[in-house]
């Protein structure tokens, strides 16, 4: 998986990841297939650093996360070392702002994030999975909570971003059993929202990706700034915000454009303005 999008408009610097941009696309792999992409300190400072590039990137529409090999992501990297091929020891600031900062930011980064899960998700991997706002999974993703096994409280927020998916039983119930979820059952109760032959992941998933970027951008940024903001007030507090943003949606180019659309019976061509 990795170097499918070799020369096209690379992000520069990172370590254990390689991240590049096609047509408003950006991809993020997880590329330390050896460990299954386990959250080395160059992932955890990555995955903090990429949101915030694609947040700052005009021309990026959407991000999705992948891992190479054979797993997704399969949490703490327990072999421990440096900061990837360098070998740069990261500080303890930069180490504990990733190991929460990141949980956090994919809610509030407008861009879409989608996490195209290509194999074994565990521990801290389950996080960055869930973190993200759409799962679309291989036919060969397995799921392993695995923290019961070892006696370990869940962290990185899973007891926080769980619940929200699945509901507040079904959680508990995962998450105290620790049984492997496999992908046909994660989509059955809506742990992921698409699953796909293995060799059609990122096909599938570039197709979700594309049909975002030719959407309306400020209308769907802002679609995702409300459900989550909804998910925290009451219903009166949220009325009251969708009003906000409808005022900012109201004046774009691309509601005009929706309209004479509508009236001349073709498709629209929005330019996320």
């Amino acid at each position: 998986m990795p170097g499918r999008f070799a020369g096209l408009t690379p992000y520069e610097g990172y370590e254990d990841m390689l991240v590049e941009k096609r047509d408003g696309v950006v991809v993020a792999t997880l590329n330390v297939p050896e460990k299954l992409n386990a959250l080395t300190p160059g992932i955890r400072i990555g995955v903090k650093r990429v949101l915030e590039e694609v947040n700052d990137d005009e021309e990026a529409k959407v991000l999705v996360i992948t891992g190479a090999g054979r797993g997704f992501c399969s949490g703490a990297d327990m072999g421990g070392g440096g900061d990837g091929a360098a070998g740069r020891q990261p500080s303890r600031q930069e180490l504990e702002e990733s190991r929460f900062g990141w949980v956090g930011r994919f809610r509030t980064i407008d861009k879409p994030v989608i996490a195209a899960i290509n194999g074994v998700v565990a521990g801290g991997g389950f996080s960055l999975a869930l973190a993200a706002d759409v799962r679309v999974a291989s036919d060969r993703a397995r799921f392993v909570t695995a923290f019961m096994r070892r006696a370990i409280l869940p962290d990185q927020c899973v007891t926080w971003l769980l619940p929200r998916v699945v509901g507040p039983s079904r959680a508990l119930l995962m998450l105290w059993l620790s049984d492997d979820v496999l992908a046909e059952e994660a989509q059955r109760i809506g742990l992921v929202d698409v699953v796909t032959p293995h060799e059609q992941l990122m096909e599938r998933t570039l197709e979700l990706a594309a049909r975002r970027v030719r959407g309306p951008s400020v209308t769907i940024e802002l679609t995702k700034r409300a459900l989550y903001h909804g998910l925290a007030v009451p219903l009166e507090t949220q009325a009251e915000y969708e009003e906000s943003l409808l005022s900012i949606v109201s004046r774009t180019e691309d509601v005009q454009e929706g309209r004479v659309a509508f009236r001349e019976r073709r498709q629209p061509n929005f330019r996320g303005k």
